[in-house]
């Protein structure tokens, strides 16, 4: 068996200290992370106004689709819809596959730019 030292009160006050001190930046972090998260969210929209603003335009409208396709009381309201729900999902891909492309070309193209720029190192 192994011998182990005693515990002393002066350990338990250090550690005691640290808990206090990794639990003050924990709490930190989370009072920042809504700061943060709005910041780069800021930062993309003063980068790509333009993406931005047609982002939030093909949301509302896909919005619009999906709230009205799912509380339509037209004439036929009491008869099974004739759209499936993969309908709807190819619908609401069709909308948004082709505004998510450039984004997506766009992080593909830095990722491996900063791949090819760390092997030539």
């Amino acid at each position: 068996m192994e011998s182990r030292r005693r515990i002393t009160e002066d350990d338990l006050l250090v550690t005691e200290a640290l808990i206090a001190e990794s639990y003050n930046r924990v709490k930190k972090s989370v009072v920042q992370a809504p700061s943060r998260a709005l910041g780069s969210v800021g930062g993309t929209i003063r980068n790509h106004p333009f993406a931005a603003a047609a982002t939030a335009i093909v949301g509302g409208i896909a919005a619009y689709v999906i709230i009205t396709r799912m509380t339509s009381h037209g004439a036929g309201a009491g008869q099974k819809s004739e759209r499936s729900h993969s309908d709807l999902m190819h619908e609401m891909q069709a909308i948004i596959i082709p505004l998510a492309a450039p984004f997506i070309m766009g992080y593909i193209q830095k990722y491996l730019g900063s791949i090819l720029s760390a092997e030539s190192s």
